[in-house]
């Protein structure tokens, strides 16, 4: 008796249970959120070599200044070996911004000003940004991808 009692309640607690979960809810666990950062790849443009990956210039030297406050802005750095490659990744924004610039510069080397706009997003499950109107200054040219968050910089 004791086991038909057991094996009932545990039936009824699963089939409770299943039945309050809202099928159509998306399980945010399962999602894999982009960090709305915009990466930057630098490049010599006679080259087409890697300018930090390379040694050409030293991430220690590298500065990002939000030109409207005059404060630095955040950033980090990462180097893959398996690609040869060196990224610059701008922290994400919190909120919307129009005409941003940031001046990029490395001492003894280049500078350039990055502006754009952005535009902060609360999703279900993510946040982001996205970023319209990117351009740079005193490059050589630059390939954007579709998402307009990662950068390719010839200097």
């Amino acid at each position: 008796m004791k086991k038909i009692l057991g094996v009932t309640l545990v039936f009824c607690i699963l089939a409770c249970s299943s039945d309050s979960i809202d099928e159509n809810a998306l399980n945010c666990s399962l999602v894999d959120c982009a960090s709305g950062e915009m990466v930057l790849q630098f490049f010599d443009a006679e080259t087409a070599e890697d300018v930090f990956y390379s040694g050409e210039y030293d991430f220690n030297n590298l500065t990002i200044t939000d030109v409207s406050t005059n404060e630095a802005y955040p950033f980090f750095t990462s180097t893959s070996q398996e690609t040869e490659s060196s990224f610059v990744a701008l922290n994400p924004f919190f909120e919307s911004r129009e005409d941003v610039v940031l001046k990029i510069a490395v001492v003894n080397g280049f500078e350039t000003d990055l502006s754009f706009d952005v535009t902060y997003f609360e999703g279900e499950c993510c946040n982001g940004n996205t970023y319209a109107e990117v351009q740079f200054s005193e490059v050589d040219s630059v390939v954007a991808s579709q998402a307009n968050s990662f950068f390719k910089i010839y200097l």
